[in-house]
């Protein structure tokens, strides 16, 4: 289950293959002057300076190397798995790289080792070379299950190449989105549109927006459920006790660990940072739902934004969802936020109620791709229906 030692590949012995082993179109072999090797906890300072360069954001070096060190199925593995790869060019400067976090998954009672990609970039004047640090990521042994969840409109013709499928739930090329700020909106989207005057002109837009959704069935009501709805500063017991219960009535889901442990690793910057807010559902002490949102603002536009990161729930309490978005609308009126939003639109899978949103956009690329060598689990993969994805899956909260 989970991997061997990784053998370090000197750049003569590398090859470009494809999932099946056979060539994939090929890109650039690198040369006598480029190699690539395994990243260590060593190289942050060049990784960041390479992800700066590129205008990634960065993580500070303890939320970074966290990513591995505090992570438990990391922990569990005893660091015996790469964190990554990285491309250096003749003068030893590492010019291209990639995050490998390792993650746990559950299908059919057995559990999955899922490598999550993240932070894959590559300077300029080899990108021409950047595909081979992805074949690295692609070929390692021992994992079951390969995601990236923020995929990006440049990177996406790669994973293509290499036979990456998008996941069949959810659609990821697209975000669902309510207005909680009708003013900050109307003048973040005119920021955008590059109008003239915004502040001015934001008026009359927000007014529009308002009456426009007055005039809509919005299901921003609640269900009347006699539930009890918490906010929740962290991951208490519960969380573990609630894990088992949705581990054992979805055995036939692929689900990503959500254990106590699991959520408090995920989430711990952000919850330090008071940039990610829970909100649970109890009947009496059993904890039979909760709901995850994180801030994720545009500051260059001025759009203050909350994301729905994750929402579960016990099995008879699905309908809990519309209480907890209308709770979590609320907050965000009061708070100043501008929009709640549902990227890759997962709130749509079946098993959920229906919740219509006012709004959608278009994003520039399908962002959910997964891959898997094992051709028995890539055949169960197919199915739709054991899929349960969320922005918790892969590196898009991360």
């Amino acid at each position: 289950m989970y991997p061997l030692p990784v053998n370090k590949m000197s750049t003569a012995k590398l090859q470009v293959v494809g999932n099946n082993g056979v060539n994939a179109a090929r890109p650039k072999r690198p040369t006598a002057s480029l190699k690539i090797r395994e990243a260590c906890f060593a190289d942050y300072r060049w990784i960041a300076d390479l992800q700066l360069r590129n205008g990634l954001a960065t993580k500070s070096c303890e939320e970074w190397t966290a990513l591995w060190k505090g992570n438990p199925v990391y922990q569990r593995l005893k660091g015996d798995w790469p964190i990554g790869w990285v491309l250096e060019n003749e003068a030893q400067t590492i010019v291209g790289s990639i995050g490998n976090v390792p993650t746990a998954y559950y299908l059919g009672g057995r559990e999955l080792l899922a490598a999550t990609a993240c932070s894959w970039v590559v300077d300029m004047r080899y990108r021409g070379y950047s595909m081979l640090i992805l074949d690295m990521l692609t070929r390692q042994p021992g994992a079951d299950l390969t995601l990236s969840t923020t995929v990006s409109p440049a990177a996406e013709p790669a994973f293509k190449v290499f036979h990456w499928a998008k996941a069949p739930v959810g659609t990821w090329d697209q975000s669902a989105f309510w207005i909680t700020g009708y003013r900050g909106f109307g003048n973040s989207l005119l920021n955008m549109k590059s109008v003239p005057l915004a502040k001015v002109v934001s008026y009359p837009v927000s007014a529009a927006l308002f009456c426009w959704d007055w005039l809509k069935v919005d299901g921003r009501q609640g269900n009347g459920s006699d539930s009890q709805i918490e906010s929740c500063s962290e991951f208490d017991a519960r969380f573990d006790e609630f894990w088992e219960e949705l581990k054992y009535e979805n055995q036939d889901v692929l689900l990503a660990e959500r254990t106590r442990s699991a959520l408090a690793w995920h989430f711990r910057y952000s919850l330090q940072q008071r940039n990610t807010w829970i909100l649970t559902v109890s009947k009496g002490s059993r904890l039979v739902a909760w709901a995850i949102f994180d801030r994720q603002d545009n500051i260059a536009y001025g759009l203050k934004r909350v994301r729905l990161v994750d929402f579960q729930a016990l099995r008879g309490f699905e309908e809990t969802l519309p209480s907890v978005l209308c709770g979590m609308l609320h907050k965000c009126r009061d708070e100043g936020i501008h929009i709640l939003e549902n990227v890759g639109c997962w709130l749509e899978r079946p098993g959920l109620p229906r919740v219509p949103t006012a709004y959608r956009r278009t994003l520039p690329s399908s962002m959910f791709y997964y891959n898997s060598a094992d051709k028995a689990l890539s055949n169960t993969l197919r199915d739709p229906k054991i899929w349960a994805p969320s922005s918790f899956d892969g590196d898009a909260s991360l």
